[in-house]
């Protein structure tokens, strides 16, 4: 069965009907109370663990899941140190020192003579 729709008065398209299923899938799945509490009672249990106890007890899809979630976590700590060095580069600006009275009589003589220099280089 098509459905027709008008864009414009000149223009009519046919829409086909969609069709509409839901596969089963772990996304799917409803897990009781019970099954959850066990999951995230593991998890804790493998989240807690030191890398050379996680590599000699787990195995398999823990061991893979143990190692994704720290690859993360590290690299988001990585992120955030680099960003918090980006805004201290903001907040504490460096410094520079202030010339002394006799640097600026120096700069300035020093200053007049490449003017007389190449006022004589000139002529």
């Amino acid at each position: 069965m098509n459905v027709t729709r008008a864009i414009s008065e000149e223009f009519w398209i046919s829409v086909p009907p969609m069709a509409t299923s839901r596969r089963s899938t772990a996304l799917n799945e409803f897990l009781s109370p019970e099954e959850r509490a066990d999951k995230i009672t593991r998890w804790g249990e493998i989240r807690s663990m030191t890398a050379d106890e996680a590599a000699a007890n787990l195995a398999g899809e823990e061991l893979e899941a143990y190692n994704r979630y720290y690859e993360e976590v590290r690299e988001g700590v990585l992120k955030m140190q680099e960003l918090a060095g980006l805004m201290m580069k903001d907040v504490e600006p460096p410094r520079i020192q202030p010339k002394s009275k006799n640097q600026r009589k120096r700069d300035k003589w020093a200053l007049v003579q490449r003017r007389e220099a190449a006022k004589a280089a000139a002529k």
